[in-house]
Formats: C-alpha cells, structure tokens, sequence
C-alpha cells in the first residue's frame, strides 16, 4: 500500500477501523489490530488515513441518516470504549458496553480518571 500511495499522489488511504489491537483465542492473546497496521502505513508513507469505520463521525451520520434515527433515541452497544463507546457519544446516541469483550470495568475505571468522557459509557451489560 506504501508503494500504491507513493506511485498515485491522488490516492485515498481509508482506515475501516483503528482497532490497537484484537484478542484471540480462548485465553484473549493481544494481537496487532487493523489500527497498528494502518499507523505503520501511515508512518510509511508520510500519509493520513481517513477512518471510516467507528467513531468516524462520517460513519454515524450516514447511519443516522440512512434509517432515519433519532440520534438522541439510538443506543450503540459494543465491547471497546474506544471505537463502539465513543462512536455512540460522540454521534450523541447513548452508549452500551458489553463486559464480554475488549473492556472491562477496569477499563472503564481507568476512562473515567483519565477524564475521557467520551469512552464512559451510558449504560454497562455484563453479557448479552
């Protein structure tokens, strides 16, 4: 991609997420996400990416406007703080997070004494 983007000056590097990392397998092993990678391209190329995918505000006004919501009246409900959290707070939708996947209550501890209230969510599920 580094090659493509040097080659055509017009090209558009686009991010569907920025994800630090993944987990993997039944002990949840830390793996690089498509957010390491892409920082790498970045870095590479001497290039931004635009990111599409969440929090993109780009993506939550499509959505919004696709199926006619209210964003007040939507709950966004996922397992990062930092992508599906955010995504729904910034979009000024409520905010679900589920304890059965990258965050756990101590992620959310650590938000909230951060200051970061854009990744503090509404509401917290233990499990769906």
């Amino acid at each position: 991609s580094t090659v493509l983007l040097q080659h055509n000056p017009q090209a558009v590097l686009v991010a569907t997420n920025l994800d630090a990392f993944d987990l993997v397998g039944f002990d949840a092993r830390h793996l690089p996400g498509n957010g390491a990678v892409v920082r790498a391209v970045e870095a590479a190329s001497g290039r931004d990416a635009i990111n599409v995918g969440k929090p993109s505000g780009l993506l939550a006004k499509l959505i919004v406007e696709t199926f006619d919501l209210k964003a007040e009246e939507t709950i966004m409900i996922g397992d990062r703080l930092d992508t599906d959290v955010k995504f729904g707070n910034d979009a000024g939708m409520k905010s679900g997070l589920v304890l059965t996947g990258c965050a756990n209550a101590a992620s959310i501890e650590d938000a909230a004494v951060a200051g970061d209230e854009t990744t503090i969510p509404t509401f917290i599920f233990p499990h769906v």
